[in-house]
């Protein structure tokens, strides 16, 4: 469905409930209120800092409205009385044009108390929904059903850094968007399908190379200047890495892995970002490609990987490994090259509560790991969280991953259109 289709819907003057989560408000103001028209916010003290930066932000793009207008209920979101009187005070001042309720967000005595006010005075208003379940923004009708219009991927884009902005976190720095040494990432994958291969690279990983391009326990890093003398024997790696290596320029003539030949092909900004790669984050790169893969025939349009957010009072924040936009609804990937169940479970945990909180009941999460054993994992998350949307990609399916990816997106549509 077109925004087109929307216009019949559209109003001059836009009641918004702010709750916790502000997306379904972003969502409907930019759906439902016509060019030169006025949205108001309607928050209490806990969602008041929501409001505001979706005040923010919908004052600063270039969508028409006439003014966006906070309007506060202080600590009265369950009385009845104080509810009512403030929606009321708005509706007074309106001469004519239409009016709406988008009664998403708010608690449920905002809901119902608002709806009140603006029938009592605008019988003939519009008042909507939006229905995380399938996608739709729900038109409620006194007389009748109600009008469902699905939101399609192309009826409202909404970019991952909208997300993040809306929810007032800050990217740490810019998501990268191409993946870094594809060739070799496909090698990886490969090697990694075979689970004797796989526990051959980590023991050159953990006792040859970690070894020394750790300065000390807690996991840091050399300086780049100790890194860059590094050269470590490939003795005992499987012949499909080290052709791949040797293949990038990475190898010396008496075949050593080189990190100053590795500084030279000018691929990483720094040789930690090597490190890294190393450590596992070839996998979220692999992932990145195949997500590109599918973007155009999915109308994935934004996408992206190392999401960093510092939050206050944790060390590192969280991070989203791999995450793209489809419309509005957020997909989240989550990257391991462990097969350890319990490391496996804490990942999709984590990914899927971060997720829920960014885009709501709409977000879909996904793992992708070494687990010989997803079916089990998908099966222990689901009975913790009660939510069968979420995905496990295990070592079985890691090269037909794109595929994997399109039945993910598949899946949920079916999902939605029920």
């Amino acid at each position: 469905m077109s925004t087109s289709e929307f216009d019949k819907y559209k109003v001059d003057y836009l009641f918004l409930l702010i709750g916790e989560n502000p997306l379904p408000n972003y969502v409907a103001a930019n759906l439902l209120l016509n060019k030169g028209g006025i949205a108001y916010l309607i928050y209490s003290t806990g969602t008041e800092k929501s409001a505001e930066r979706l005040q923010m932000i919908l004052k600063s793009e270039l969508n028409g409205f006439k003014d966006v207008v906070l309007r506060s209920l202080d600590d009265y979101e369950s009385d009845p009385f104080h509810i009512q009187k403030k929606i009321r005070e708005e509706l007074e001042k309106i001469r004519d044009g239409k009016i709406g309720l988008n009664y998403t967000g708010g608690t449920k005595a905002m809901s119902v108390h608002s709806y009140r006010a603006v029938f009592k005075k605008h019988p003939d208003a519009f008042f909507s929904y939006l229905d995380p379940r399938r996608l739709e923004m729900r038109i409620d009708r006194e007389d009748r059903e109600c009008d469902r219009l699905k939101i399609k991927p192309e009826t409202l884009q909404v970019e991952l850094v909208k997300l993040f902005q809306l929810h007032g976190l800050e990217l740490k720095g810019t998501p990268k968007k191409e993946s870094q040494l594809v060739g070799l990432t496909n090698i990886f994958v490969d090697i990694f399908t075979d689970k004797s291969k796989a526990n051959q690279w980590f023991d050159w990983y953990y006792h040859k190379f970690r070894e020394q391009a750790y300065k000390d326990s807690r996991g840091d890093w050399r300086s780049p200047t100790d890194l860059e003398k590094m050269v470590i024997p490939l003795d005992n790696l499987p012949q499909e890495i080290i052709a791949g290596f040797q293949q990038e320029g990475f190898i010396t003539d008496d075949n050593q892995l080189s990190l100053s030949k590795v500084k030279a092909t000018n691929q990483f900004a720094q040789l930690e970002y090597f490190c890294k790669w190393l450590d596992g984050l070839w996998l979220e790169h692999y992932v990145l490609e195949q997500v590109k893969n599918i973007a155009n025939a999915n109308s994935i349009t934004d996408y992206g990987l190392n999401f960093e957010i510092p939050l206050v009072g944790t060390k590192n924040g969280f991070e989203f490994d791999v995450a793209f936009t489809r419309g509005y609804q957020l997909f989240a990937i989550s990257c391991t090259t462990t097969d350890r169940r319990y490391l496996c479970k804490q990942k999709l945990f984590e990914a899927y509560l971060r997720a829920r909180q960014m885009g709501g009941d709409e977000a879909r999460v996904a793992l992708v790991c070494c687990s010989n054993e997803p079916d089990t994992i998908k099966a222990e998350i689901t009975d913790s969280i009660n939510d069968k949307k979420i995905k496990v990609v295990g070592r079985e399916h890691l090269t037909n991953l794109s595929q994997e990816l399109v039945y993910w997106i598949q899946e949920n549509d079916r999902e939605t259109s029920k």
